[in-house]
């Protein structure tokens, strides 16, 4: 689970700090992975972009062959983040990991924002798009040829849904700045969904014209404002170096 540009490297000194770009990270949904935020991060040249592979994805994964629970993710994101802070940015079922690491760790996810994440659990999520995820799970359930990536990536996106059927995190114990993303493209149920949530979670709520839910890759230049947006909410903190007799 290496994450590309460098972040995992020690963190600058206090003399460094004030002048370093602001850090943000993005995690994958389902049947995806951190490559395909690639061109988001070639237009945010002035972020440090951390993108990796969720455990289990990605073409070549170093994989035990179970899927994590949601705290086995959050811990593999606080392995990426390496004790510096960061604003992360999580789409689709990457919201997931991106929220209950904001709840665990407020000290180091200092802004989250989550794009399109389905939160099937909450009484106040559409039911209809819960009984599609249930679709979903029981159709993976069924025995289908397939390479070994797509079969194990269909055991993952089974197992990651399920875990999204039950209530995953309390969104009143967010304190960190919050911001929720959906496309007018995708389908209403998340539109409903996010701005119960947001109403719940005292979040910002960004809508994009056009977008779809998988924007990161049909439109990178929004998704990457929608980053922007993010990092943005982190606190500025300027750091005086410490004076060497």
């Amino acid at each position: 689970m290496p994450a590309e540009e460098g972040g995992v490297e020690p963190g600058p000194g206090p003399e460094q700090r004030s002048a370093a770009r602001s850090r943000v990270v993005l995690v994958h949904g389902l049947r995806d992975e951190g490559a395909s935020f690639d061109p988001v991060a070639r237009l945010l040249p002035d972020l440090e972009v951390l993108r990796y592979d969720r455990r289990g994805w990605g073409a070549c994964p170093d994989w035990d062959g179970v899927a994590a629970d949601l705290d086995g993710h959050v811990d593999d994101l606080l392995r990426v983040l390496a004790g510096r802070p960061a604003a992360v940015v999580g789409h689709s079922w990457g919201g997931n990991v991106a929220l209950a690491a904001a709840i665990r760790r407020p000290d180091l996810v200092e802004a989250v924002g989550i794009w399109e994440t389905a939160m099937p659990w909450a009484e106040w999520w559409p039911r209809e798009h819960r009984a599609v995820i249930q679709e979903t799970i029981d159709r993976a359930a069924v025995t289908r040829p397939g390479s070994p990536r797509q079969i194990r990536e269909r055991a993952l996106a089974a197992a990651e849904m399920t875990l999204t059927l039950h209530p995953p995190f309390d969104p009143g114990e967010l304190t960190v700045p919050r911001v929720v993303g959906y496309g007018t493209a995708s389908f209403p149920h998340f539109a409903d969904g996010l701005r119960a949530f947001a109403a719940q979670a005292g979040a910002d709520t960004v809508r994009f014209a056009g977008a779809s839910h998988m924007v990161h890759r049909e439109d990178p230049a929004g998704f990457a404002s929608f980053v922007r947006r993010v990092a943005d909410l982190r606190p500025t903190t300027t750091l005086v170096a410490e004076r060497v007799e």
